[in-house]
């Protein structure tokens, strides 16, 4: 699915901005690789590491990856239950962080 370049902008400058203001957990250029895998033109995402692995990421990198995220605030994550129910992840831009 192509992404939109709005997108695609916005995605890669909420990245940046995080890594300028947050010096201590700094986002990987593949976080924002992976957002736009994830959300070419929604804020949602059900899709299983699997599948993101088969995308051009490694299944573990991708775990951390979205980890990181969620604390980020760029992700919130819904839980699924069952073995095929991958879980929903929603997009925050800006990003929003749990107390």
């Amino acid at each position: 699915m192509p992404i939109e370049p709005r997108r695609r902008d916005a995605i890669a400058a909420a990245i940046a901005a995080h890594n300028a203001t947050d010096q201590e957990e700094l986002l990987p250029p593949a976080a924002a690789r992976l957002l736009l895998v994830m959300f070419p033109r929604s804020d949602v995402c059900q899709r299983s590491l699997d599948d993101l692995a088969r995308a051009g990421f490694d299944r573990r990198g991708v775990s951390r990856l979205l980890r990181a995220l969620v604390e980020a605030g760029f992700l919130s994550k819904d839980r699924r239950h069952g073995r095929r129910a991958p879980n929903v992840y929603r997009l925050h831009l800006p990003p929003q962080r749990q107390p």
